[in-house]
């Protein structure tokens, strides 16, 4: 016998419906976190970019095939 639990004996979650359960108050606090969220997000990854981008050819390279390689050339 296994000691697991058998899934006809699991316990069922029902879904939680997010929206029913706030305010129209809440909703538009919600909303407007969301959309500053979203902005932040949307300029912290254009400055990541930017910064790889500015930063991605002045790495200097390390390794003994890279020394090689400078060493030939």
């Amino acid at each position: 016998m296994c000691s697991s639990p058998k899934s006809s004996r699991a316990v069922k979650k029902t879904a939680i419906s997010f929206n029913d359960e706030l305010t129209q108050e809440q909703r538009l606090r919600f909303a407007a976190k969301a959309n500053l969220a979203q902005e932040r997000r949307e300029q912290r990854e254009a400055t990541n970019k930017r910064y790889e981008q500015k930063h991605a050819s002045s790495k200097p390279s390390s390794g003994l095939f890279s020394w090689l390689q400078q060493l030939v050339s």
